[in-house]
């Protein structure tokens, strides 16, 4: 039953390949869960209950995960948990990406992922707060929005310069 579902969920939790490190995805994937359910015909795969999927340095949490594959073996996922986590090591860099929302969708056609519902995303000490907060993997850029008339929030971090680079 794993088996079946590793590749499904593989592509719904590589979300950002240019941020994770490229050795996670030559790792083996681990995901445990109360209940998973494959339907071979749809392409549907459910996982319920305490899901934790762990590839290499990524780790996704949530109470509920639903991916699919159109025909063209394109992924598509929805997550939803109080709050629904991904956590992954750059490449190149000692930063790691964290992010959480109450929910998220990510779209594998388009390459955008979606957090939403009390949703931040934190690179090293750069973070992102919205209602919103959508990343296009392709462009690498974000987009974050608030409901009702709120606002969002973004804290950049200067990065430390080098006794040499201050020269």
């Amino acid at each position: 039953m794993y088996r079946l579902l590793a590749l499904p969920l593989a592509a719904l939790f590589l979300v950002n390949t240019a941020f994770a490190e490229k050795a996670d995805r030559e790792k083996p994937m681990h995901i445990t869960a109360d209940r998973c359910v494959m339907e071979q015909k749809t392409q549907v795969s459910t996982c319920t209950g305490n899901v934790v999927v762990v590839q290499g340095t990524m780790t996704v949490t949530g109470d509920k995960l639903v991916t699919s594959e159109d025909p063209k073996g394109n992924q598509f996922g929805q997550g939803w948990g109080k709050p629904a986590k991904f956590k992954t090591k750059l490449d190149n860099s000692p930063d790691w990406l964290e992010a959480e929302g109450l929910r998220f969708d990510y779209n594998g056609a388009t390459g955008v992922i979606k957090l939403m519902d009390k949703a931040w995303v934190r690179r090293g000490q750069d973070v992102v707060i919205g209602d919103v907060i959508t990343y296009d993997m392709n462009t690498e850029q974000y987009q974050a929005e608030s409901a009702q008339g709120g606002r969002v929030n973004i804290t950049i971090t200067p990065k430390k310069k080098t006794a040499s680079a201050a020269q």
